[in-house]
């Protein structure tokens, strides 16, 4: 992958100074490990299961702190509206979008995105494995999903902003930012549940406000699906 493509801070200073800030930085990874679990853990049985208890708990419109206004109004709406779609509802969800062995109409895999070849464990899955190595990077979850399972990786950009934040941009740039606006696109319109339709406004307007304020531009990547 040539240099030119990778990801580039616009203004060095600002995002030089919100990476010094343990605020944010907490805020982010408390927020990012919120986020994870929810796209990668069944809604029930697992660790999702408490995230999504939090964000029913909380007034996201209030406290949530990234994100427009207007956006977390909404997606507050959209997860009261969905309480009762657990747990039988999002389950079915669940299996259909995230886990499921058929054909998901919003696969959580990078490589799928931007891979010519639309499979998992592609060149690019490749890449972020090589980077997390180069780094000393390891993430904490254990299971076998690829490491470019998109909750996967917002758990990780979690650790990465408690432990390592000098990485946190690059981590963010070239291997998330440059392919989660399509994953979410098509996420949002093949969920059936008003959780999932909250979880991915929520998600989607917090990369965009972190995004602006680390001034990141992500890498380009051309997206095969």
């Amino acid at each position: 992958m040539n240099q030119e493509k990778t990801y580039r801070v616009c203004d060095p200073e600002r995002s030089a100074a919100m990476l010094r800030d343990e605020e944010f930085l907490e805020a982010f990874a408390a927020c990012a490990d919120i986020l994870g679990s929810c796209f990668l853990f069944h809604p029930v049985k697992e660790g999702a299961a408490r995230a999504f208890g939090m964000l029913r708990d909380i007034d996201i419109a209030l406290d949530w702190p990234f994100g427009e206004e207007a956006d977390r109004v909404e997606a507050a709406c959209r997860f009261a509206c969905g309480t009762d779609e657990f747990p039988d509802a999002m389950s079915e969800e669940f299996t259909r979008l995230i886990r499921g062995a058929g054909f998901s109409p919003a696969p959580p895999w990078g490589s799928v995105y931007m891979d010519r070849e639309k499979v998992m464990y592609g060149r690019t899955w490749v890449l972020l494995r090589d980077w997390m190595r180069a780094h000393a990077v390891s993430g904490l979850y254990a299971e076998n999903d690829p490491e470019d399972q998109f909750g996967r990786l917002l758990i990780l950009a979690a650790e990465v902003a408690r432990s390592r934040p000098d990485l946190l941009c690059e981590l963010l740039g070239d291997h998330l930012l440059c392919w989660s606006d399509r994953f979410l696109d098509a996420f949002a319109a093949a969920a059936a549940t008003e959780t999932y339709r909250g979880l991915t406004l929520l998600c989607k307007a917090t990369l965009d406000d972190v995004r602006a304020l680390l001034a990141i531009e992500p890498a380009a990547r051309r997206i095969y699906r």
